[in-house]
């Protein structure tokens, strides 16, 4: 690529920089998902919090453990997590289990056998895709 006005390229040094740097916050990003797992898993759990200060007691002590942030006074996100109350129940953990299962279909079939194998493709499309939510996902993979 080259500068819109000068036409000079991007020098090779700050490149590499911009790609180690790629990375950087995707493990924040997964603390968070993570965080909001438990706290989802916490409130549809055996021994949910009774009331409202048992549910800002219980994001007092996630949000800092999981995320290494400290939850500001009187910060609550509950009022804001829609995933509650939309019929999850205790379920927005699959959002990290998608996750774990793409990393794991691309690197033992898509890395491994190329992303344009014709024959990857279709296994995919019939084994995982055509079946869609029926059954039980493992015996998809």
């Amino acid at each position: 690529s080259k500068h819109y006005e000068t036409g000079d390229t991007l020098p090779t040094e700050m490149l590499e920089s911009m790609l180690r740097a790629k990375h950087v916050n995707v493990a924040m990003g997964s603390l968070r998902q993570i965080y909001l797992s438990r706290l989802d898993l916490s409130i549809h759990g055996m021994d949910p919090p009774k009331d409202a200060e048992g549910l800002q007691a219980l994001v007092d002590e996630l949000r800092p453990e999981i995320t290494m942030i400290e939850n500001p006074a009187g910060n609550n996100m509950l009022r804001t997590f829609g995933h509650l109350m939309n019929q999850y129940s205790a379920s927005y953990y699959g959002y990290m289990w998608a996750e774990v299962l793409s990393a794991d279909m691309f690197a033992t079939r898509f890395e491994k056998e190329g992303v344009m194998n014709p024959k990857v493709g279709m296994d995919y499309r019939k084994m995982v895709l055509a079946p869609g939510g029926t059954g039980n996902i493992s015996d998809h993979l």
